[in-house]
């Protein structure tokens, strides 16, 4: 063979050596985080739970377009009694049926505070165990398996091309294995995203926001074409078959609609003291009650009441109304002077 021809050779074994290792440093970083996603479902699978009461308080499945490509993406928040907000899915079609004011069970991870599954009346909806998870599961494992089983030859092709290659593997490896004992030693309460815990206010504490028209109970306010009546403060209520465990407040409202169509929405809102966003909850949801509204209205007049899941120690204090740019207070605060 001519020195030619083995230079030739050499560089080619070269450019195979290098070939190789760059695909054993991707086989490795894909199986490192194989591995994760494996030590993560499966800490998730082994570790405490516990649960808590909760109600729908978003629900977003507007479809958008993302690369041209029409998409929806679902993503549903809930609020615990004690007021926290708990993201339940973002892109899962699973809780696409989940409703606004709708009561809950939502179990947590106590490692992780990640949501594991969602009760409602139909039954749970698996977060964590449904079935695309358990063979990204099963794929993970199969994958991991397969590298760990050529991990020294992968290790010395990826050190052709990264002499710290096996250095850095062991040092990724150890940091997520400190990372998921470290999180899984955390109290519980330190999970659930405590930044999100709203004011009960919300942005009505700021005087700039409040509406300029305070109602008071018994009088009866123009709200653009319909004519809205508080007719007493708002008061905890026990709908009949209730076993949420939730803390649910109602306000008695008379609406008269003099126009000739129904009103679909009117957005309402509960605000007072307190942690949590007040969650309107739908008219079934209030005893049953005749006339019992989630924020729509028929023609004609309509009496009954609204009722809102609220955290633990919120005290009611008003009740906001919005149509056609006019927002009303209406004052329902236990022992607020009536009108006469």
């Amino acid at each position: 063979m001519s020195l030619k021809e083995e230079r030739a050779e050499q560089a080619l074994r070269n450019e195979r050596t290098t070939v190789f290792g760059w695909l054993s440093v991707g086989l490795l970083v894909l199986a490192g985080a194989a591995a994760a996603f494996l030590a993560a479902w499966t800490v998730e699978a082994v570790a405490p739970v516990e649960r808590h009461h909760a109600v729908i308080m978003k629900v977003d499945d507007d479809p958008g377009l993302s690369d041209g490509h029409e998409r929806f993406d679902y993503v549903v928040e809930a609020m615990t009694t004690d007021g926290r907000v708990l993201a339940l899915a973002a892109g899962q079609e699973r809780v696409n049926h989940l409703s606004l004011g709708e009561p809950v069970i939502v179990t947590l991870s106590r490692a992780t505070g990640r949501p594991l599954s969602v009760r409602n009346r139909d039954g749970v909806v698996e977060l964590h165990h449904h079935p695309w998870a358990v063979l990204a599961v099963v794929l993970a494992g199969l994958f991991t398996a397969v590298v760990a089983w050529r991990v020294r030859p992968l290790l010395r092709a990826a050190s052709a091309v990264l002499p710290f290659a096996p250095r850095l593997v062991t040092a990724t490896l150890t940091a997520a294995a400190l990372l998921l004992a470290g999180n899984a030693l955390l109290d519980a309460e330190t999970h659930g995203d405590s930044r999100h815990v709203a004011d009960g206010m919300g942005i009505y504490r700021d005087a700039k926001s409040f509406p300029k028209q305070v109602v008071p109970t018994g009088r009866e306010a123009r709200l653009d074409d319909l004519h809205v009546t508080a007719r007493g403060p708002a008061a905890d209520s026990v709908p009949a078959g209730d076993d949420t465990r939730l803390r649910i407040v109602s306000v008695p409202l008379t609406v008269r609609n003099p126009t000739p169509a129904d009103v679909p929405w009117v957005p309402v809102k509960l605000i007072g003291e307190g942690t949590g966003e007040p969650q309107l909850l739908r008219g079934g949801r209030c005893g049953d009650e005749p006339g019992a509204s989630d924020g729509s209205f028929a023609r004609g007049e309509t009496t009954g009441r609204l009722c809102f899941a609220v955290a633990q120690g919120f005290e009611p204090r008003y009740l906001i109304l919005t149509r056609g740019g006019t927002t009303l207070a209406f004052d329902v605060r236990a022992g607020a002077h009536a009108a006469r």
